[in-house]
Protein backbone atom coordinates (compact mmCIF):
# COMPACT_ATOMS: atom_id res chain seq x y z
CA UNK A 1 0.00 0.00 0.00
CA UNK A 2 2.53 2.64 0.59
CA UNK A 3 4.71 2.21 -2.41
CA UNK A 4 0.97 2.33 -4.35
CA UNK A 5 0.39 5.70 -2.12
CA UNK A 6 3.63 7.03 -3.44
CA UNK A 7 3.34 5.94 -7.20
CA UNK A 8 -0.34 7.38 -6.76
CA UNK A 9 0.93 10.88 -5.63
CA UNK A 10 3.90 11.44 -7.90
CA UNK A 11 1.66 10.60 -10.54
CA UNK A 12 -0.87 13.62 -9.72
CA UNK A 13 1.77 15.63 -8.57
CA UNK A 14 3.32 14.86 -12.38
CA UNK A 15 0.56 15.82 -14.45
CA UNK A 16 -1.08 18.33 -12.20
CA UNK A 17 1.97 20.31 -10.21
CA UNK A 18 1.26 22.11 -7.23
CA UNK A 19 -0.89 25.69 -7.09
CA UNK A 20 -4.19 24.02 -6.35
CA UNK A 21 -6.91 23.88 -3.76
CA UNK A 22 -4.09 21.42 -1.49
CA UNK A 23 -1.33 24.08 -1.68
CA UNK A 24 -2.94 27.16 -1.13
CA UNK A 25 -2.30 26.88 2.62
CA UNK A 26 -4.60 29.25 3.86
CA UNK A 27 -4.80 27.47 7.39
CA UNK A 28 -1.22 27.21 7.59
CA UNK A 29 -0.76 31.31 7.18
CA UNK A 30 -3.75 31.44 9.57
CA UNK A 31 -2.18 29.38 12.27
CA UNK A 32 1.16 31.20 11.36
CA UNK A 33 -0.37 34.59 12.44
CA UNK A 34 -1.73 33.01 15.41
CA UNK A 35 1.38 31.60 16.75
CA UNK A 36 3.67 34.86 15.50
CA UNK A 37 1.39 37.02 17.96
CA UNK A 38 2.34 34.91 20.90
CA UNK A 39 6.00 36.06 20.83
CA UNK A 40 7.57 32.87 22.19
CA UNK A 41 11.18 31.57 21.49
CA UNK A 42 11.98 30.05 18.02
CA UNK A 43 11.61 26.02 18.97
CA UNK A 44 8.28 26.67 20.74
CA UNK A 45 7.28 28.89 18.13
CA UNK A 46 8.09 26.12 15.35
CA UNK A 47 6.42 23.31 17.45
CA UNK A 48 3.22 24.92 18.19
CA UNK A 49 3.29 25.62 14.24
CA UNK A 50 3.93 22.55 13.09
CA UNK A 51 2.96 19.86 15.75
CA UNK A 52 -0.77 20.93 15.57
CA UNK A 53 -1.93 20.02 12.54
CA UNK A 54 0.64 16.64 12.24
CA UNK A 55 -0.99 15.28 14.89
CA UNK A 56 -4.56 16.18 14.00
CA UNK A 57 -3.37 14.40 10.62
CA UNK A 58 -2.37 11.93 12.75
CA UNK A 59 -5.64 11.42 14.35
CA UNK A 60 -7.85 11.81 10.95
CA UNK A 61 -5.65 8.54 10.01
CA UNK A 62 -6.39 6.90 12.57
CA UNK A 63 -9.79 7.30 12.87
CA UNK A 64 -10.11 6.50 8.96
CA UNK A 65 -7.89 3.51 9.78
CA UNK A 66 -10.22 2.42 12.56
CA UNK A 67 -13.99 3.35 10.60
CA UNK A 68 -13.59 2.46 6.86
CA UNK A 69 -10.09 0.16 7.03
CA UNK A 70 -6.68 0.27 5.06
CA UNK A 71 -8.36 1.58 1.50
CA UNK A 72 -9.50 4.90 3.25
CA UNK A 73 -6.02 5.42 5.05
CA UNK A 74 -4.33 4.69 1.77
CA UNK A 75 -6.47 7.25 -0.09
CA UNK A 76 -5.57 9.92 2.95
CA UNK A 77 -1.99 9.32 2.63
CA UNK A 78 -2.15 10.20 -1.08
CA UNK A 79 -3.73 13.19 -0.30
CA UNK A 80 -1.18 13.63 2.58
CA UNK A 81 1.88 12.87 0.60
CA UNK A 82 0.39 15.52 -2.54
CA UNK A 83 0.25 18.38 0.24
CA UNK A 84 3.61 17.55 1.06
CA UNK A 85 5.33 18.12 -2.27
CA UNK A 86 6.46 21.65 -2.73
CA UNK A 87 4.86 24.89 -4.21
CA UNK A 88 5.70 26.97 -7.23
CA UNK A 89 6.23 26.07 -10.65
CA UNK A 90 9.43 24.87 -10.62
CA UNK A 91 9.82 23.64 -14.26
CA UNK A 92 8.11 26.29 -15.49
CA UNK A 93 10.51 28.41 -13.74
CA UNK A 94 13.65 27.17 -14.50
CA UNK A 95 12.42 26.68 -18.75
CA UNK A 96 11.95 30.58 -18.66
CA UNK A 97 15.02 31.63 -16.65
CA UNK A 98 16.91 29.65 -19.10
CA UNK A 99 15.05 31.43 -22.30
CA UNK A 100 15.67 34.64 -20.76
CA UNK A 101 19.04 33.57 -19.96
CA UNK A 102 19.82 32.63 -23.85
CA UNK A 103 19.15 35.91 -25.53
CA UNK A 104 21.28 37.85 -23.16
CA UNK A 105 18.21 39.33 -20.76
CA UNK A 106 20.01 38.28 -16.97
CA UNK A 107 17.61 41.38 -15.50
CA UNK A 108 14.64 39.53 -16.39
CA UNK A 109 16.19 35.95 -15.69
CA UNK A 110 17.54 37.00 -11.89
CA UNK A 111 13.64 38.20 -11.20
CA UNK A 112 12.84 35.04 -11.50
CA UNK A 113 14.78 33.63 -8.81
CA UNK A 114 14.11 34.19 -4.99
CA UNK A 115 14.67 37.20 -2.91
CA UNK A 116 17.76 35.52 -1.11
CA UNK A 117 19.41 34.31 -4.64
CA UNK A 118 18.83 38.06 -6.18
CA UNK A 119 21.10 39.38 -3.56
CA UNK A 120 23.58 36.48 -3.37
CA UNK A 121 23.81 37.57 -6.58
CA UNK A 122 25.21 40.76 -6.74
CA UNK A 123 28.92 38.83 -5.02
CA UNK A 124 28.78 35.80 -7.44
CA UNK A 125 29.14 35.16 -10.69
CA UNK A 126 28.95 32.56 -13.76
CA UNK A 127 25.70 31.76 -12.84
CA UNK A 128 26.10 30.61 -9.76
CA UNK A 129 23.30 32.21 -7.61
CA UNK A 130 20.97 30.39 -10.52
CA UNK A 131 22.76 27.05 -9.99
CA UNK A 132 21.96 27.31 -5.91
CA UNK A 133 18.65 28.59 -6.38
CA UNK A 134 17.78 25.82 -8.67
CA UNK A 135 19.82 22.89 -7.05
CA UNK A 136 18.18 23.98 -3.94
CA UNK A 137 14.24 24.76 -5.41
CA UNK A 138 14.48 21.32 -7.34
CA UNK A 139 15.59 19.42 -4.08
CA UNK A 140 13.17 20.63 -1.54
CA UNK A 141 10.17 20.13 -3.66
CA UNK A 142 10.45 16.49 -3.96
CA UNK A 143 13.74 14.79 -2.57
CA UNK A 144 13.05 15.22 1.29
CA UNK A 145 9.28 14.44 1.16
CA UNK A 146 10.19 11.00 -0.68
CA UNK A 147 12.92 10.15 1.94
CA UNK A 148 10.91 11.07 4.78
CA UNK A 149 8.17 9.05 3.56
CA UNK A 150 9.71 6.32 3.13
CA UNK A 151 11.26 6.35 6.22
CA UNK A 152 8.84 7.46 8.44
CA UNK A 153 5.57 7.69 6.51
CA UNK A 154 3.14 10.39 5.23
CA UNK A 155 3.31 12.26 8.43
CA UNK A 156 7.14 12.84 8.05
CA UNK A 157 6.79 13.94 4.53
CA UNK A 158 4.22 16.68 5.69
CA UNK A 159 6.41 17.56 8.91
CA UNK A 160 9.60 18.48 6.34
CA UNK A 161 6.96 20.57 4.04
CA UNK A 162 4.79 22.58 7.24
CA UNK A 163 8.51 23.51 8.32
CA UNK A 164 9.87 24.48 5.17
CA UNK A 165 6.70 26.33 4.72
CA UNK A 166 7.29 28.14 8.21
CA UNK A 167 11.16 29.05 7.74
CA UNK A 168 10.06 30.72 4.24
CA UNK A 169 7.48 32.62 5.64
CA UNK A 170 9.67 34.08 8.32
CA UNK A 171 12.14 35.26 6.27
CA UNK A 172 14.51 32.28 7.77
CA UNK A 173 13.69 32.37 11.35
CA UNK A 174 13.78 28.42 11.47
CA UNK A 175 17.08 27.79 9.83
CA UNK A 176 18.39 25.98 11.96
CA UNK A 177 15.28 23.29 11.75
CA UNK A 178 15.79 23.13 8.39
CA UNK A 179 19.85 22.23 8.09
CA UNK A 180 18.96 19.53 10.41
CA UNK A 181 15.77 18.16 8.02
CA UNK A 182 18.02 18.87 4.60
CA UNK A 183 20.92 17.11 6.38
CA UNK A 184 20.24 13.45 4.89
CA UNK A 185 18.44 13.77 2.06
CA UNK A 186 20.78 16.49 0.51
CA UNK A 187 23.86 14.35 0.69
CA UNK A 188 21.87 11.00 -0.73
CA UNK A 189 21.21 13.66 -3.25
CA UNK A 190 24.73 14.53 -3.99
CA UNK A 191 25.55 10.55 -3.87
CA UNK A 192 22.99 10.18 -6.54
CA UNK A 193 24.61 13.20 -8.70
CA UNK A 194 27.98 11.22 -8.08
CA UNK A 195 26.70 8.35 -9.45
CA UNK A 196 25.51 9.94 -12.29
CA UNK A 197 27.93 12.40 -12.93
CA UNK A 198 31.42 12.06 -12.48
CA UNK A 199 32.20 9.96 -9.63
CA UNK A 200 35.87 10.56 -9.03
CA UNK A 201 35.50 14.12 -9.53
CA UNK A 202 32.54 14.70 -7.50
CA UNK A 203 34.64 12.14 -4.12
CA UNK A 204 36.19 15.40 -2.61
CA UNK A 205 32.63 16.72 -2.48
CA UNK A 206 31.28 13.78 -0.56
CA UNK A 207 34.18 12.90 1.51
CA UNK A 208 34.72 16.70 2.86
CA UNK A 209 32.22 19.28 1.86
CA UNK A 210 29.42 16.63 2.93
CA UNK A 211 30.39 16.91 6.43
CA UNK A 212 31.53 20.92 6.60
CA UNK A 213 28.75 21.88 8.96
CA UNK A 214 29.64 25.48 7.55
CA UNK A 215 28.08 25.12 3.93
CA UNK A 216 24.77 25.49 3.03
CA UNK A 217 22.44 23.13 1.50
CA UNK A 218 22.10 25.08 -1.64
CA UNK A 219 25.97 25.61 -1.85
CA UNK A 220 26.41 21.74 -1.29
CA UNK A 221 24.09 20.46 -4.46
CA UNK A 222 25.35 23.21 -6.66
CA UNK A 223 28.89 22.15 -5.84
CA UNK A 224 28.12 18.82 -6.43
CA UNK A 225 26.51 19.13 -9.63
CA UNK A 226 29.05 21.23 -10.90
CA UNK A 227 31.88 18.77 -10.14
CA UNK A 228 29.62 15.85 -11.09
CA UNK A 229 28.93 17.19 -14.50
CA UNK A 230 31.94 19.26 -14.34
CA UNK A 231 30.30 22.42 -15.36
CA UNK A 232 33.19 24.56 -17.07
CA UNK A 233 32.25 28.37 -17.74
CA UNK A 234 35.87 29.83 -18.55
CA UNK A 235 35.88 31.59 -21.98
CA UNK A 236 31.93 32.16 -21.67
CA UNK A 237 30.30 35.34 -21.63
CA UNK A 238 28.18 35.79 -18.32
CA UNK A 239 24.86 34.74 -20.27
CA UNK A 240 26.24 31.69 -21.79
CA UNK A 241 28.26 30.87 -18.12
CA UNK A 242 24.70 31.06 -16.62
CA UNK A 243 22.84 29.31 -18.98
CA UNK A 244 25.45 26.37 -18.83
CA UNK A 245 24.88 26.23 -14.79
CA UNK A 246 21.67 26.31 -15.02
CA UNK A 247 20.94 23.36 -17.79
CA UNK A 248 23.50 21.22 -15.41
CA UNK A 249 20.90 21.71 -12.75
CA UNK A 250 17.94 21.13 -14.68
CA UNK A 251 19.40 17.98 -15.70
CA UNK A 252 20.78 16.82 -12.72
CA UNK A 253 17.55 17.61 -10.84
CA UNK A 254 15.31 15.70 -13.89
CA UNK A 255 17.96 12.83 -13.99
CA UNK A 256 18.16 12.07 -10.52
CA UNK A 257 14.21 12.20 -10.19
CA UNK A 258 13.43 9.24 -12.39
CA UNK A 259 16.49 6.94 -10.56
CA UNK A 260 14.87 7.72 -7.44
CA UNK A 261 11.86 6.79 -8.58
CA UNK A 262 13.40 4.09 -10.61
CA UNK A 263 15.08 2.94 -6.83
CA UNK A 264 12.18 2.95 -4.82
CA UNK A 265 9.91 0.90 -7.25
CA UNK A 266 12.89 -1.73 -7.47
CA UNK A 267 12.91 -1.67 -3.83
CA UNK A 268 9.72 -2.72 -3.42
CA UNK A 269 9.75 -5.77 -5.26
CA UNK A 270 11.51 -7.24 -3.02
Amino acid sequence: MSYLVFIISVGLFALFGSGGPLHRDRWFRSLNDRVDALELDMWPSLLLRVLAPVLALWLSLALLDLFFGELATGLAGVVVLYVAWGRGDYPTDIERFLARARVGDLEGADMLLNERARQSDQDEADGLAGMRDFAYRGYSRWFPSVLYYLMLGPLAAITYRLVYLANERSDGRFEPAMRMLDWLPARLLLVTFSVLGDFEHTRRALTTEAFDQTISTDALLALGIERAWRVETEGQDEAESTVVAVEATQKAINLSTAVWVAVVSVIALF
